[in-house]
């Protein structure tokens, strides 16, 4: 597979990860738009959030993201997946966007 966001998760691309779980994996977005920008990404590939049906992989993803939020925002953001190229997805690995005005203090 030629996934990108799987190259990452296994260390064949090297990123900084923020946080990590069992289930999923956070790192800062490399074309931000906001000073804050993260991806919260699913270690199991799936297509996209639609397509993420392993419930164990949607309470890891979630669980992150709610962590992510906590120590990288100052409590107000924005948490955005795009489903399809039409609407903005240009990744094909599930992820979400956590984006917010004002990094934590």
């Amino acid at each position: 597979m030629d996934c990108i966001f799987c190259k990452i998760i296994t260390g064949e691309l090297a990123t900084e990860f923020l946080a990590e779980n069992d289930h999923a994996v956070a790192f800062r977005d490399i074309a931000p738009n906001a000073p804050v920008h993260i991806l919260v990404v699913p270690k199991q590939h799936s297509k996209n959030i639609a397509e993420l049906t392993d419930v164990a992989s949607q309470t890891g993803l979630f669980d992150l993201i709610r962590q992510v939020a906590r120590e990288q925002t100052d409590g107000q953001f924005r948490l955005q997946f795009n489903t399809g190229e039409r609407e903005g997805q240009s990744v094909f690995h599930t992820h979400a966007h956590v984006l917010s005005a004002k990094a934590a203090s």
